[in-house]
């Protein structure tokens, strides 16, 4: 028998593990806010997408959220499931505002009263901004069939009803997420894609459909490199068989010289991919040096020694 110090190692330590292997959503959709912020406001709140400066930078108020939220509550101050964020939003009048982001980071509907939740947080800023904040919240998972939308109150003849922007992923209708073109739609279709318990090989079809729909797109390979990252990470496949045909996909898509692709493989698949890209931008080089040499006629031996193509290779594009 072990000892009660043993025995709380050991459940510190299972604990530990589990919270390794929990995936963190609050961390993705913090991340994901904060690298398309404004692309998301254009998708869950239009009016305010309109007014914003955005050639100016949002503010995070991640320290004085914190601050803020200060309490002693501590489903409110501490809990893996929630992600919450403050914006200082640069408007094109010279105004701002303050936006309370609150996104319900979970898969299941066991989330409390995201209503009060919602009214408590408003009225936190409000006390500390005497600011009303543009409010939005999203809920990731499958909200109880009951819960408003809104938040109200009435007692003895006072009452308070707080409205406030929601984005449901489970609402969302998926042909106007895959025919739009706002770049977040993508990730939010992989989000909502993710709720429910999915089989390793849906999976994979369903990534490997969204890298030949990224293909497509005009979206730069800033954006498309990140927007595959975040599917790619949302959807998580754990089988290490079917992940490894996942990046095979993705080695060939890289080798063709696609760079949004290198940074989801690994190390050594990452120096092929970059080298086979090298050696087909050399490629392309020479055959643009040898068009450049026939449009001024030289001669094609001379122009095979100073592309190091072959004759035949020339001809053809003398054809």
């Amino acid at each position: 028998m072990g000892t009660a110090e043993q025995d709380g190692n050991t459940e510190a330590k299972n604990s530990g593990a589990e919270e390794t292997e929990r995936f963190d959503y609050d961390g993705f959709w913090k991340e994901l806010v904060k690298r398309f912020f404004y692309l998301l406001i254009k998708r869950a709140i239009p009016s305010l997408y309109e007014e914003a400066d955005r050639d100016k930078e949002p503010e995070f108020l991640d320290k004085e959220f914190q601050d803020i939220l200060l309490t002693s509550d501590k489903k409110i101050r501490k809990n893996p499931h929630y992600a919450d964020l403050l914006v200082k939003v640069p408007l094109k009048n010279g105004d701002e505002r303050r936006v309370l982001l609150h996104v319900e980071a979970q898969q299941s509907h066991k989330g409390g009263d995201l209503p009060e939740r919602m009214n408590h947080y408003r009225s936190l800023i409000y006390a500390h901004h005497r600011e009303e904040p543009v409010a939005l919240a999203i809920a990731t998972g499958i909200r109880p069939k009951k819960e408003a939308n809104y938040y109200s109150h009435c007692h003895f003849g006072t009452e308070l009803i707080y409205k406030y922007n929601n984005l449901v992923l489970s609402e969302l209708d998926d042909d106007v997420l895959l025919s739009s073109d706002n770049p977040i739609d993508i990730v939010l279709y992989a989000a909502k894609f993710a709720i429910g318990k999915n089989e390793e090989r849906r999976k994979f079809n369903f990534l490997r459909k969204s890298v030949e729909l990224l293909n497509e797109r005009g979206w730069s390979e800033e954006d498309k490199r990140d927007l595959l990252l975040f599917t790619t990470t949302i959807v998580n496949i754990k089988d290490e068989e079917i992940l490894t045909e996942y990046k095979k996909i993705l080695l060939q898509y890289a080798k063709e010289g696609k760079a949004m692709y290198i940074s989801l493989l690994t190390k050594d698949e990452t120096a092929e991919a970059e080298q086979r890209g090298m050696e087909q931008g050399m490629e392309k080089g020479k055959l643009e040096i040898a068009r450049n040499l026939l449009a001024n006629g030289v001669p094609l031996d001379l122009i095979a020694k100073s592309s190091g193509l072959p004759t035949e290779k020339i001809q053809a594009l003398a054809n």
